[in-house]
């Protein structure tokens, strides 16, 4: 072979030794701290559900409509066999192993309107589809509890949200956009966030989030470092509608009080003494020498009420429940909710300069309230 003939055998070989890249093939050290949340995700992922609102098609409406609608757009139920129109998106979290899941009332409602979806689908991580039934909304505080008959489900434990600082890792999970299950990640950004998203709702005390939350979340979970469900994502705050890094949910402990209620009876029970009250001014709080960051001003007794019949009066400022400190009229009209009808409660409050306490019967909020 000549010398020409043997460099163009060998000109192939020469011309595939270009540049190479090395690749390593070790996964990555999850032993380090904050190198990866992935096992954490993995284990509390399966308790988080997509769900979807439709309503039946009857056949007869079915008929009569063929050829004037877009039948693309509809669905037919796999086990009923029912065609339906999907109505409304968003995610929930299994909250008990025999299937009870918390969601967002908006979720579940027909939009625009007061009623209950007639059909509610939640599906599961391994996308298995269950019809679920609606055990009871709260308008109050936009939380619905809906269950599935399945038992041995995953599900999330909660975590205490009255133990949540700002700065807290957290993750929000849900199916945002319809785009698939997906997790987002941010730190808690503030806490006892309330009045200020126009939801009209008659309780709020959020946390906000940076985490990333999108049409299509409510109703996920905001999940803690550890994986505990942390908060219920709610609403964003968006000039445009989409994420900006202002996210809200309802924290765990008001979710808790709320969600038993509704799985047990259906309805929400809440508490009250008869008072209404105001957030004491720094100028107020100043000429009365209290020296704490907040506290209410009682403005309102009703008459006959418990907190009458425990001697509050009008002018009473109130700085503590049970000795815990209470800085708004919010927080503490957000506590009294949640105590039971039949508790007593101990207000710490100032009276002329003179610092007493009262303990007060808790007695049943008129619905509606």
């Amino acid at each position: 072979m000549s010398r020409t003939l043997a460099i163009l055998a060998f000109l192939p070989a020469l011309l595939w030794a270009g540049v190479s890249f090395d690749t390593d093939p070790r996964p990555i050290d999850r032993t380090k701290a904050g190198a990866s949340y992935a096992d954490m995700l993995t284990r509390v992922m399966p308790a988080v559900v997509s769900i979807r609102t439709a309503q039946v098609v009857p056949p007869a409406l079915l008929a009569r409509l063929r050829g004037r609608i877009d039948e693309s757009e509809l669905k037919r139920d796999a086990k009923t066999g029912e065609v339906l129109v999907p109505m409304g998106l968003g995610s929930g979290t299994i909250i008990n192993s025999d299937g009870y899941i918390i969601t967002n009332r908006h979720v579940v409602m027909v939009p625009e309107s007061s009623k209950v979806a007639e059909t509610v689908i939640v599906q599961l991580s391994d996308r298995r589809e269950f019809r679920a039934k609606v055990l009871g909304v709260d308008p109050s505080t936009d939380i619905a509890v809906i269950k599935v008959n399945e038992r041995n489900l995953p599900y999330a434990k909660f975590a205490d949200s009255d133990k949540a600082r700002v700065g807290d890792v957290v993750f929000a999970i849900g199916n945002p956009l319809d785009v698939g299950m997906t997790v987002t990640s941010g730190i808690v950004s503030a806490l006892g966030r309330s009045g200020k998203l126009g939801m009209g709702l008659a309780y709020e005390d959020f946390i906000q989030t940076d985490a990333a939350i999108n049409p299509g979340n409510s109703g996920g979970p905001l999940i803690d470092f550890e994986g505990r469900l942390l908060g219920m994502n709610t609403a964003i705050k968006s000039p445009t509608g989409g994420n900006v890094g202002i996210g809200y949910s309802i924290p765990s402990n008001l979710i808790i009080s709320v969600a038993q209620d509704l799985a047990n009876s259906g309805k929400v029970v809440r508490g009250m003494i008869g008072i209404y009250g105001k957030d004491l001014s720094l100028d107020d709080a100043t000429k009365l020498g209290v020296t704490k960051t907040g506290a209410v001003r009682v403005d309102e007794v009703t008459d006959g009420g418990p907190a009458a019949r425990a001697g509050l009066r009008v002018g009473d400022v109130i700085v503590a429940l049970d000795t815990k400190p209470i800085d708004n009229w919010n927080e503490l009209r957000l506590a009294i909710s949640r105590r039971k009808p039949g508790e007593t409660v101990t207000l710490n409050f100032i009276r002329e300069g003179r610092g007493s306490f009262a303990r007060v019967y808790v007695a049943e909020r008129p619905t509606g309230n």
